[in-house]
């Protein structure tokens, strides 16, 4: 399945052609339609994919950390280095197609492990005192919507640096969140 993300995350789901999938994934287009029912059906079973690699490379920690602040530090870290890596195409394949509308299981997944994620690390981060617990909604969602953008903008190529420095700013808010008054708890 991973074979097909590649061709899919680079040109999108509309400019990829069933021959890029042949020759990316070596298997012929009978067996594409066999299998997976046609290009969307294949396009659907490699988005799976995606989600699943990035909950594993990028999302667990911020799901299952322990530092709050600092877990959504390290996301931004991990996510700043994949961006900056040559191995991948630009950008995002859910976020670079979420306005094709081909998959919404897809795209609802992983905008649910996104902002689900931030929340638990900033409820995480409001538990040991760090950050005020009556942002976390708002600070989750600016997150999100963040991150967003910073996968758009780096989908083209000629921005990746200013995605970089975006990336560098989120950091820097983020890390100023634990430096706020200390949140007094009631008992």
């Amino acid at each position: 399945m991973s074979a097909a993300i590649s061709p899919f995350w680079a040109k999108g789901f509309e400019a990829t052609t069933l021959s890029d999938l042949e020759e990316a994934t070596g298997v012929d287009r009978s067996t594409i339609y066999n299998s997976f029912g046609g290009k969307t059906g294949l396009y659907r079973s490699a988005t799976a994919a995606y989600v699943d690699r990035s909950h594993e490379a990028l999302f667990e920690p911020l799901h299952k950390g322990t530092s709050g602040i600092a877990d959504i530090v390290d996301f931004l870290d991990r996510l700043a280095t994949m961006l900056g890596s040559d191995v991948n195409p630009p950008g995002c394949l859910i976020v670079n197609d979420m306005a094709a509308d081909i998959d919404h299981e897809a795209t609802n997944r992983y905008l649910e492990c996104l902002q689900t994620g931030f929340q638990k690390a900033l409820q995480r981060s409001s538990s040991l005192g760090d950050s005020n617990p009556h942002k976390t909604g708002q600070r989750s969602q600016t997150l999100t919507a963040a991150i967003l953008g910073v996968n758009i903008v780096h989908r083209n190529s000629a921005n990746a640096s200013l995605a970089q420095t975006l990336i560098d700013g989120l950091r820097e808010e983020v890390s100023a969140w634990s430096t706020e008054e200390p949140v007094v708890l009631p008992l």
